[in-house]
C-alpha cells in the first residue's frame, strides 16, 4: 500500500491506482469528461488537471499513478485555474442550445460548467459546425455538440467488440465519425448514449418526447433473456418513455443490450392487447375484467369439479419476475394444484442425481472473465447474451 495525501487527506491507495481512482474512493470529486472506470485511459479532455507537489504544472488525475508521499491539491488556485481554463477551451465552440437539448437536465457539461466554469466568455467569434452522421435508427446525433471526449469510440472497440466510430481531423477540424456510409450496428450501441457527456449522442426513440425531471424511475430486471440485467424504467404519465441501466458489478455492470434498452416500444404498440377477450362461437370478443375473471374462475372451476386438482396445471413465464411466481405458486396451492413450473422448452426432465433439468456449471456471471477455456455450443453469444459474450471478450483479451 501507498501513502499520499489529497487535499490534505492522508489515504492508502493500492499499487498502480491512479489519482482519479484514489479520489473517487476517498469521495474527493475531480471533474472529468473523458474518464471512465470501465474503459481505457485517454487523458485528452484534460478536465481532471490537478496540482502535484513538486511538479511544475497541472497532470491529469485520470492518467497519473500514484506515488509513495505525494501530496495533491484538487481545489488550489493552480488547479482551479487549470480547470477553468479547460471548460473555457471546451465551451469555445459548444452551441449555447441547452433548452432544446436531450441532454438537459442531466448533462455532464452543463454541471460541471456551474462548478467550475467562468460565468461568461471571451470568445466572440463564430462557433464552428459539424455536420450530423446517420448512425442507425436508434442513436441520434448533434455533433456540433461533441467535445471529442471518445468515450463512444472506445466503448464499441473495448466493450462492443467492433471499431465501428472513430476520430478524423485534427484540432479545431477534429469530429468523431462512422465509417463511410457505415451505421453503429452493434449489439451494444445505445450504451454510448449514456457515455456521452454531452448530448452529442441522444436516443432516437425518445427523442424530444420528454425531460428527465418528468420521469418516475422505477427498478426493475430486463426479462429478454437469462442474465437478468438490472434497469431502470422511466415513466411519464403511466407510459414508459425509456430504459436506463442500473449497476449491477456481477451481472450487468454498468451496461445494457439494446434488446433490453428499447424493447418498451413494444409496451406501447397499437398492436397490444389491452383488454381481455373471451372466444365465444370460434372468434375472440372483448369483454371487461370482471366478466374475463368470472369465466376463467368458473373454467377452473368446472375442471377441478370433474377431474380433481391434479388435473391443473400453472406455467409461469421464465421472464416472469420472482413476485409474480410467488402469487403464481399462491394461486396453485389455493386450488390444491402442485403441478407449477417455468420450463417452456425443456423435454427431458430426467434426474441427474440431486437436481432436475441441467445442472449449474458451478460459475458466477463475473468469474467468466476469469476462466482459461470457454467451449460454446450451439449459441450465437452476440444475438442471446450480449452481454454474457462481453464478458467473454474480456477473457480472451
Amino acid at each position: 500500500m501507498l501513502n499520499i495525501e489529497i487535499d490534505g487527506k492522508a489515504l492508502e491507495v493500492e499499487h498502480g491506482s491512479t489519482i482519479i481512482d484514489a479520489a473517487d474512493k476517498a469521495g474527493i470529486a475531480i471533474p472529468r469528461f473523458c474518464y471512465h472506470p470501465k474503459l481505457s485511459v485517454a487523458a485528452n479532455c484534460r478536465m481532471c488537471l490537478v496540482q502535484v507537489e513538486k511538479f511544475n504544472k497541472p497532470l491529469p488525475a485520470c492518467a497519473t499513478p500514484v506515488a509513495d508521499g505525494m501530496k495533491i491539491f484538487t481545489r488550489s488556485k493552480s488547479a482551479i485555474e487549470a480547470q477553468k481554463s479547460v471548460m473555457e477551451f471546451l465551451l469555445i465552440n459548444h452551441p449555447l442550445d441547452c433548452p432544446i437539448c436531450d441532454q438537459g437536465g442531466e448533462c455532464d457539461l452543463q454541471d460541471i460548467a456551474v462548478a467550475y466554469g467562468t460565468s461568461g466568455s471571451r470568445y466572440t467569434e463564430e462557433k464552428r459546425v459539424v455536420f450530423n452522421k446517420n448512425i442507425g435508427p436508434l442513436v441520434s446525433t448533434d455533433m456540433t455538440r461533441c467535445i471529442q471526449c471518445t468515450r463512444c469510440v472506445r466503448f464499441l472497440q473495448e466493450v462492443g467488440g467492433i471499431m465501428e466510430l472513430g476520430m478524423v481531423g485534427r484540432g479545431e477540424h477534429a469530429e468523431i465519425t462512422a465509417y463511410v456510409d457505415k451505421s453503429v450496428n452493434s449489439e451494444l450501441s445505445g450504451n454510448i448514449i449514456d457515455l456521452c457527456p454531452v448530448g452529442a449522442l441522444t436516443s432516437k426513440p425518445f427523442r424530444y418526447s420528454a425531460r428527465s425531471w418528468e420521469l418516475t424511475r422505477r427498478p426493475s430486471i430486463a426479462p429478454h433473456d437469462g442474465l437478468g440485467s438490472h434497469i431502470e424504467v422511466h415513466v411519464k404519465d403511466n407510459k414508459v418513455m425509456r430504459v436506463l441501466p442500473r449497476e449491477k458489478e456481477s451481472i450487468n455492470e454498468c451496461w445494457l443490450s439494446d434488446r433490453d434498452r428499447f424493447s418498451y416500444e413494444g409496451l406501447n404498440s397499437p398492436d397490444r392487447l389491452k383488454v381481455p377477450m373471451i372466444k365465444h362461437n370460434g372468434a375472440w370478443v372483448e369483454t371487461d375484467w370482471k366478466t374475463a375473471l368470472e369465466f376463467a374462475a368458473g373454467q377452473i372451476k368446472d375442471i377441478t369439479n370433474e377431474h380433481g386438482s391434479d388435473a391443473l396445471g400453472v406455467l409461469v413465464s421464465p421472464n416472469s419476475t420472482m413476485e409474480e411466481g410467488y402469487l403464481a405458486k399462491k394461486l396453485a396451492t389455493g386450488l390444491g394444484c402442485g403441478n407449477v413450473d417455468y420450463r417452456l422448452r425443456q423435454t427431458d426432465f430426467r434426474l441427474d442425481g440431486k437436481r432436475l433439468g441441467t445442472p449449474w456449471m458451478g460459475c458466477n456471471i463475473q468469474e467468466i472473465e476469469e476462466l482459461d477455456r470457454i467451449l460454446v455450443i450451439g449459441s450465437n453469444l452476440r444475438n442471446e447474451h450480449p452481454l454474457l459474450a462481453q464478458r467473454f471478450r474480456k477473457a480472451v483479451a
